[in-house]
């Protein structure tokens, strides 16, 4: 699982608001695509160049525009400079590790969130920014990869379905986030199975891969978190700050998201405390299992330790000839099958009796 994959290129000391893009890109082309809607009406095109964008700026219909691909940064200062964008809030949208928050400027807001997605067929997770920007009826959204969580929304727009099309710019916004959120139960769920595989692993047999995919989801539990809670902080700011290009009809929608966010955050620090216990459980597996090595060898050892006792005595070899004290078993014709016999014997005898004792 890997929730973060940023090359950062930004160099220290640059001014701020310098256009410096931080990731990698992952689109050849930078796409437009711009949609036009009202309660009757819905109109959708995909923009060949910038410039047109100006054409949008005073209508009076809801607009959404939705920008792909952050590495075009003169693309990116144009758009900013169309729509009167502070260069700090450009800058923010080219650094992709920017932390997901929400700024009130005098004719827009400006929200940073986290998209979590599945990739290498839905087997790793992955992160994405996305960046919104809100004005009285137009909503910009710039991402870096082609694929979102809003093709349902966007479908209900074309067939005016609910309310999208009844409703305001901030209804909108309000059911991106939604988008966005519900899409983190994906998550949840891929990290419920992970963590099913490394209990069944480290009970059948625990390893050094075990160990490291604990540590591992550990960290990806706290990054889920730290994606998660700024969007729970960022719905009580637009409740409790009144910004005027939110309706109050809309707020019982944004604590809706946010009863999800607390439904997340519950999931993951009960993950968290599954994961502590996981590693519990390795470090007792561990234990035991070598618990069960040090009790097969000291059981070998135990066994071994009379049989040297004697193979020790007959081995110093003490001659015969000058005395009749010095080893007699030496000459005897049997002597070597009868030390043999009773090395087995006593071998077989501790045997037994640890297994009555049920120490093997």
């Amino acid at each position: 699982m890997n929730l973060v994959n940023i090359k950062v290129r930004k160099k220290s000391g640059s001014s701020p608001g310098t256009f410096i893009f931080t990731g990698e890109q992952k689109v050849s082309d930078v796409s437009i695509n711009l949609y036009e809607y009202d309660a009757t009406e819905f109109h959708e095109k995909k923009l060949n160049n910038v410039e047109e964008l100006n054409d949008y700026i005073n209508k009076k219909n809801n607009i959404w525009i939705n920008i792909c691909g952050l590495h075009a940064v003169d693309t990116l200062g144009r758009v900013g400079e169309i729509f009167n964008i502070h260069p700090l809030v450009i800058e923010d949208i080219l650094n992709v590790g920017s932390s997901p928050k929400i700024e009130d400027y005098e004719n827009y807001l400006f929200i940073v969130a986290k998209r979590l997605y599945m990739q290498n067929e839905g087997i790793e997770v992955a992160q994405e920014q996305i960046s919104f920007i809100l004005r009285e009826n137009i909503l910009l959204t710039f991402h870096e990869i082609e694929g979102d969580d809003f093709n349902s929304i966007r479908e209900r727009l074309r067939e005016n379905k609910g309310r999208l099309r009844k409703q305001g710019i901030d209804y909108l916004i309000c059911r991106l986030l939604d988008a966005m959120v519900d899409n983190y139960f994906s998550v949840v769920d891929f990290i419920d199975k992970k963590i099913e595989d490394i209990e069944d692993e480290i009970i059948e047999k625990p390893n050094q891969t075990s160990l490291e995919e604990i540590h591992h989801l550990r960290k990806e539990l706290i990054k889920f978190k730290r994606a998660t809670v700024p969007i729970r902080d960022i719905l009580f700011m637009i409740e409790r700050e009144n910004f005027p290009v939110f309706k109050k009809s809309t707020f019982p929608f944004l604590r809706d998201i946010n009863d999800h966010i607390k439904q997340i955050l519950d999931l993951i620090e009960n993950y968290r405390e599954i994961t502590n216990g996981l590693m519990e459980v390795y470090l007792s597996s561990a234990s035991r299992k070598m618990n069960e090595i040090m009790k097969l060898l000291t059981i070998i050892s135990t066994i071994f330790i009379p049989l040297t006792f004697i193979v020790g005595i007959y081995g110093m070899n003490f001659n015969t000839n000058i005395s009749s004290l010095n080893m007699p078993e030496l000459n005897w014709k049997f002597g070597y099958p009868i030390v043999l016999i009773t090395m087995g014997m006593i071998a077989a005898l501790l045997v037994i009796w640890f297994k009555r004792k049920k120490w093997m």
